[in-house]
């Protein structure tokens, strides 16, 4: 049973961590996605030093820190394959805030529109059953469903932008 928002965290954080090592193993960007997750096992440390502040509304600095150093690193590495926000859910526990979905695309074909907002439906859906759960063995489940929903959202919003470069 998930006690504190903290451990929440600290979850959320090693099941993405873990998703994204699993993936890194034949991916060509392997070194990227390796130092990711090890960024985000800094998350996981610095939410588990913080547990005696269990009641605390702000996330650990370090692990503040090594959210936006993850973050930065994807976006400067696109061919790593992590979409923007793709940590969004993890200080959602101890901030009390739900994670931002990616912005709508505004999509050129009524396919792409569809699938945007369907996929944005279930995202939403999907991250509120990962901050709802208080059973720790079904975290990395909806982390990985949750990463797999942005990826799909982000590669739409590419197709959205090189279309409309066209």
């Amino acid at each position: 049973m998930i006690t504190t928002p903290s451990q929440h965290a600290a979850l959320i954080a090693s099941a993405l961590a873990d998703v994204i090592r699993s993936g890194a193993k034949q991916h060509p960007d392997r070194g990227t996605l390796e130092r990711i997750a090890e960024l985000l096992d800094t998350v996981v440390i610095a939410f588990v030093d913080a547990e005696p502040d269990a009641d605390a509304v702000a996330a650990p600095a370090d692990a503040v820190l090594a959210l936006q150093d993850a973050e930065v690193l994807a976006a400067r590495s696109p061919e790593a394959g992590l979409p923007l926000g793709f940590t969004a859910a993890v200080l959602a526990p101890v901030t009390g805030q739900a994670p931002e979905l990616p912005v709508p695309v505004g999509a050129a074909s009524p396919q792409l529109a569809e699938q945007d907002a369907r996929l944005r439906a279930r995202l939403a859906l999907v991250e509120e059953w990962l901050l709802d759960t208080q059973h720790p063995d079904m975290v990395p489940a909806y982390a990985s469903i949750s990463l797999t929903l942005r990826t799909k959202l982000a590669h739409i919003a590419a197709a959205v932008a090189v279309g409309s470069r066209a």
